[in-house]
């Protein structure tokens, strides 16, 4: 793994990167379940579905973030 010492202003900077991965997902999540549920009368379903789905995006999005500063594994080979 990378070890790299950033200002005080770059570290907040990603965790408020980290922060908007996972809210903004989750948030277009509620907004577009709770359309679609209104549209269709379907109360909680779509919101669930998207939620879920939200947290999900969301998830993979902190995941490939934390995964673009870990070197990648060297091959081993057997002698």
């Amino acid at each position: 793994m990378k070890h790299r010492k950033g200002s005080a202003l770059q570290n907040l900077s990603l965790i408020s990167y980290i922060g908007i991965a996972m809210v903004v997902p989750i948030l277009a999540g509620v907004v577009g379940g709770r359309w679609l549920d209104e549209r269709f009368g379907t109360k909680p379903v779509f919101l669930f579905i998207l939620i879920v789905a939200g947290v999900l995006i969301g998830a993979r999005n902190v995941y490939q973030l934390a995964m673009k500063d870990v070197d990648p594994p060297q091959s081993r080979r057997r002698e």
